[in-house]
């Protein structure tokens, strides 16, 4: 029997890999010797890197690239190498069967709702990604929640960590000059929440966002004249929408998600 250690590969987060080798590997404990993760393994050289460790340690690279070029040069340089890979649109216990030798425990419930959660967690990020930041407002009532307010007042970062909660979250920049999208008017404002933060901490923060971005001098978008004018535009349209407001000022990612679950949850 053959043991080796699994490393997981992305060019971004590993989370979704992660999530399929602990399956994996609960069926072949006494193969499996070591679980190691390589986040943003985004350039050849780094990919270079993690097949130079896996040839050395009889390893399995899991990976999820989304770069094409990436993906190419994974499969030709493994196969060059010598290294199994494993996508993760394949069967992974296959694969472990075929390098071990060992015959799986399979508990077919056990993998039947880690695929159903598995494609729900990837369609509620792609959802994320799609409708972040009001880049897409058509079937808005197909989100789970749907997050407004102000730039800078933590929507897509909240979108994202409901999305690994299996949410699909959309999120809708609200400026003055623009009109919000007619579709809110539409759905439920169950679904709907505004986000508000406090003005000198929100200044800022867009303060810092501009110098990050190598933007001196003075700018309407950080003035706190500006920043008073947009939170009480959006609280008049929260007030129309009878949406539920959330003051996000001095509040964790995770505080806040807990508190839209709650409203979610108990409606």
């Amino acid at each position: 029997m053959k043991t080796f250690v699994i490393f997981v590969v992305s060019d971004s987060l590993s989370e979704i890999g992660e999530l399929l080798v602990k399956a994996g590997k609960s069926c072949f404990e006494r193969s499996i010797k070591d679980v190691r993760f390589h986040p943003f393994v985004d350039d050849k050289q780094s990919i270079d890197s993690v097949l130079e460790l896996a040839k050395k340690e009889n390893g399995l690279i899991v990976y999820t690239i989304y770069s094409l070029e990436l993906k190419d040069y994974m499969d030709s340089e493994s196969k060059r190498l010598g290294i199994p890979t494993y996508d993760v649109m394949g069967s992974l216990v296959e694969t472990l069967k075929n390098l071990t030798g060992e015959e799986p425990v399979r508990d077919h419930k056990m993998f039947s709702e880690l695929d159903a959660q598995y494609f729900k967690k990837v369609e509620a990020i792609e959802f994320a990604v799609k409708y972040d930041d009001g880049k897409n407002t058509s079937n808005l009532d197909k989100a789970d929640i749907i997050l407004i307010g102000a730039s800078r007042t933590s929507k897509t970062p909240i979108s994202i960590y409901l999305a690994n909660k299996n949410y699909k979250v959309a999120n809708i920049p609200l400026i003055p000059e623009v009109e919000p999208p007619p579709e809110l008017f539409k759905i439920s404002n169950k679904k709907i929440f505004g986000l508000l933060l406090d003005p000198n901490q929100l200044v800022n923060i867009r303060s810092e966002r501009l110098k990050a971005m190598g933007i001196t001098g003075t700018s309407n978008y950080g003035s706190y004249e500006r920043v008073i004018m947009e939170l009480e535009k959006s609280q008049q349209l929260f007030d129309k929408l009878g949406c539920t407001v959330i003051d996000v000022t001095s509040k964790a990612i995770e505080e806040i998600a807990a508190i839209i679950l709650e409203n979610i949850i108990r409606r």
